[in-house]
């Protein structure tokens, strides 16, 4: 009835990857190099800093959103696959929220250590020293 790679599928087995179209060793450098650029260009971004965490939380807002708007228009799906997207919907502005008030820390913080700097570029070095030694004992 099933072949045994429909067999391995549904057992979650993983199959091997295909092969490429073509022979990579058979490439010179320069084209090896033109093609992985291509391929990093393609690929989403592989670490976080290259993330823009802020829009990627608003664009899953979103689409949770117009999901949420076709969903609740539908009396057709059952109550609780309604509240479940209301769920996601709230959850995700509260994920928003928590990302905004740590961006205003974080920027506030930053702040306060600019003004700080400038008020101790006035004071006596010594006092400066001390200060900044006692300084990074706290946020250690």
């Amino acid at each position: 009835m099933f072949d045994e790679a429909q067999k391995m599928d549904l057992q979650g087995e993983e199959k091997a990857p295909k092969p490429a179209p073509f022979n990579w060793s058979m490439l010179t450098v320069q084209e090896l190099v033109q093609f992985r650029d291509e391929i990093t260009r393609t690929l989403p971004p592989l670490s976080l800093k290259e993330m823009n965490l802020e829009e990627e939380m608003l664009l899953q807002f979103h689409s949770l959103r117009a999901l949420q708007n076709q969903v609740l228009d539908d009396d057709d799906l059952p109550l609780n696959q309604r509240a479940q997207v209301a769920n996601a919907c709230a959850s995700t502005l509260a994920q928003l929220l928590s990302l905004q008030e740590k961006v205003y820390t974080q920027e506030r913080f930053k702040r306060i250590e600019n003004l700080l700097i400038r008020n101790l570029t006035k004071l006596p070095e010594e006092q400066a020293a001390a200060f900044l030694d006692d300084y990074e004992k706290i946020i250690a």
